[in-house]
């Protein structure tokens, strides 16, 4: 109990240390112990109850020394990824700056502050803050976002990748995702290249997050699935592996999807997989959407992709997607799915659902 007290004093000893006109190497050796207690839970408990502490950190992102901002972003990067000192770093009005910064070709530790926004933009308040901001700089526009985080080689210091996981997040909201599907932008079409991108598993997640998003629109699908966009080639290659098919069944295949090479890899992460199998089940929520992916074959990529996955909450996903396509299609009131309303004497009520869970063993 002692150590414990020792401990917390001196590191309240060292926030005098933690400014931006404090001694150089002073400052390193404080800001190096807490970027340690960053990276623990105990660590992050105690500066989350002395937020003093955050405000110090934010400041020393400013340093004049690369190496005091570096640590300072690397600080924050941690402790951002707890959803309670995330609100608390909203309070300090951080959105408009660290985008300015990470959107800058020139910014040393742009990479860091998209990784603070990622992490931030967990949190629904922090989602609309940003698109109050986006409508009203120029600089920090929703599209100038979705075009730095495309471009290769942008910046020399950055490869921006969590820039793409930051749009994810921000297409949780209605507003982004209807600016992600504004037919006059091309934005949507940008974006499709990446669910192959072998260069960064984080882009490509981020990129198929905010597929997935839009995919819930379905006054959009008609629009996703023609020509002008063509989703269902991107969404299916990632899925795809080497397997030949009889001719008449790779016919009916996307031109993109056929005669794949006897090294054709499937999409490695679990979790993009069944990002991609929620997008095409939403697509499968309307009767077009079911007849293009019927037309188009999709019912044999799938097939193969079941025998081929072991993740079996993956293998779920894909059988929800099959079960729909292979199924009889529903009468005529009840053709989109997502409009079809629960008779009353049906509906599983709330209460007696906590009842039956409150009686199971």
């Amino acid at each position: 109990m002692a150590d414990h007290i020792d401990r917390r004093k001196a590191v309240k000893e060292m926030l005098p240390f933690l400014s931006l006109d404090a001694r150089g190497d002073v400052k390193s050796l404080a800001l190096d112990y807490i970027l340690g207690l960053s990276g623990s839970d105990s660590g992050k408990n105690f500066l989350n109850e002395n937020e003093e502490y955050l405000r110090r950190l934010l400041d020393l992102t400013k340093d004049s020394n690369s190496n005091i901002c570096r640590d300072a972003y690397k600080s924050l990067v941690n402790l951002s990824a707890e959803l309670v000192i995330s609100e608390k770093l909203l309070k300090y009005n951080i959105i408009q700056p660290f985008l300015s910064y990470a959107l800058d070709p020139s910014s040393e530790h742009a990479d860091k502050a998209a990784m603070i926004l990622s992490n931030i933009t967990r949190i629904d308040s922090a989602c609309s803050e940003v698109l109050k901001i986006t409508k009203t700089s120029v600089d920090c526009s929703l599209y100038r976002t979705v075009e730095v985080m495309c471009k290769e080689n942008y910046n020399p210091h950055a490869k921006l990748n969590y820039l793409a996981t930051f749009i994810s997040n921000l297409t949780q909201v209605q507003e982004s995702r209807d600016f992600i599907l504004d037919k006059d932008r091309c934005v949507i079409q940008r974006l499709l290249p990446f669910t192959t991108y072998s260069a960064s598993l984080v882009k490509r997640g981020g990129i198929v997050g905010v597929l997935k998003n839009c995919c819930f629109e379905t006054s959009s699908h008609e629009w996703l699935l023609s020509d002008a966009v063509d989703i269902l080639p991107h969404l299916l290659l990632p899925l795809t592996g080497p397997e030949e098919f009889p001719e008449d069944d790779m016919e009916k295949l996307p031109p993109d999807l056929q005669y794949m090479d006897e090294n054709k890899q499937r999409e490695s992460d679990p979790d993009i997989r069944r990002m991609l199998l929620d997008a095409l089940l939403q697509l499968c929520a309307t009767k077009h959407g079911r007849e293009v992916m019927r037309k188009n074959n999709v019912y044999v990529i799938l097939r193969e992709f079941f025998n081929w996955e072991t993740d079996e909450e993956t293998k779920k996903a894909c059988s929800n997607v099959i079960q729909v396509l292979i199924g009889d299609e529903p009468e005529s009131s009840m053709q989109d799915l997502k409009q079809v309303q629960i008779p009353a004497d049906v509906k599983f009520d709330e209460a007696e659902q906590t009842n039956t869970s409150n009686t199971e063993h």
